[in-house]
C-alpha cells in the first residue's frame, strides 16, 4: 500500500488531521488500537470564558469559528449528534460580582459571550441570592460518540488498522517512511498521552 500519510492515533487530533487531509485529497491510513482513552473520557465541554475573573479564553472567538463548523460537518458525515448546546451559568455571591460581570460584558473578547440579562435560580440545592449570569456559545462535544463513529467510518473505507503500532518496524528513509507493507511520504503521531512511549519523540519530551 502506498499513501501520503500514516497517522498513529485516532483521538480528537487524529480525527481533525484526517479531515484536513481529505480536504486536500491526500491519502492516508490510520493506526489505532484503542489503548489511549483520553479523547473518549474527555468531558468535551467548550466554554470561551474563564469565569473566576471573567477573562476570555485565548483566541476563543477564532477557535469557535474553526471548531464548530468541523463538528457540524462530522455530524453530517457520520449521521450522529455530537455537538450539544449546553448553557453555562455563573453564580454570583455579591452585588460586586454582578457589577464585575456587567463591566466585563462590555470588554473586547468578552462581549459576544456574556449575557447581560441575569437569571433567577430555580434549583433549591443551589444558594444564589444574587442571581446567575449566563455564558453564551457554550456546549459539549460527545467525544466518545465521535471516536466510535469515526473509527467505524474509517473501517468501512479500509482506512483503519486496529493493530498496535510497533515502532521497531518503522523504517525512515530520505523521502519516505515504510511500515511493514505500507509506504508513505509522511508519518504523523497523534497518540496523545501515549506519545511518552514513542522512541522517535523522546528527545523532545
Amino acid at each position: 500500500m502506498n499513501v501520503d500519510y500514516i497517522i498513529v492515533g485516532c483521538g480528537l487530533a487524529g480525527i481533525s488531521f484526517c479531515e484536513k487531509l481529505k480536504e486536500q485529497d491526500k491519502t492516508f491510513v490510520v493506526f489505532d488500537d484503542s489503548s489511549q482513552q483520553s479523547s473518549i473520557v474527555a468531558g468535551g465541554l467548550y466554554n470561551p470564558v474563564t469565569l473566576k475573573r471573567f477573562t476570555p479564553v485565548w483566541k476563543s472567538e477564532a477557535q469557535l469559528e474553526v471548531a464548530l463548523p468541523v463538528y457540524k460537518k462530522l455530524e453530517d458525515k457520520l449521521g450522529v449528534s455530537l455537538d450539544y448546546k449546553i448553557p453555562v451559568k455563573r453564580r454570583f455571591t455579591s452585588l460586586e460580582e454582578q457589577n464585575n460581570w456587567f463591566a466585563a460584558s462590555d470588554k473586547v473578547g468578552l462581549k459576544p459571550f456574556l449575557n447581560t440579562s441575569l437569571f433567577d435560580n430555580a434549583n433549591p440545592k443551589i444558594n444564589a441570592d444574587f442571581k446567575l449570569g449566563e455564558v453564551l456559545q457554550t456546549g459539549r462535544l460527545d467525544t466518545k460518540q465521535l471516536s466510535e463513529s469515526y473509527k467505524g467510518y474509517l473501517l468501512e473505507h479500509n482506512l483503519l488498522v486496529t493493530d498496535s503500532f510497533n515502532y521497531a518496524d518503522l523504517v525512515i528513509e530520505d523521502s519516505s517512511v515504510i511500515y511493514k507493507t505500507i509506504t508513505a511520504k509522511h508519518i504523523v503521531f497523534a497518540e496523545g498521552f501515549g506519545i511518552k512511549q514513542n522512541p522517535f519523540l523522546k528527545i523532545y519530551l
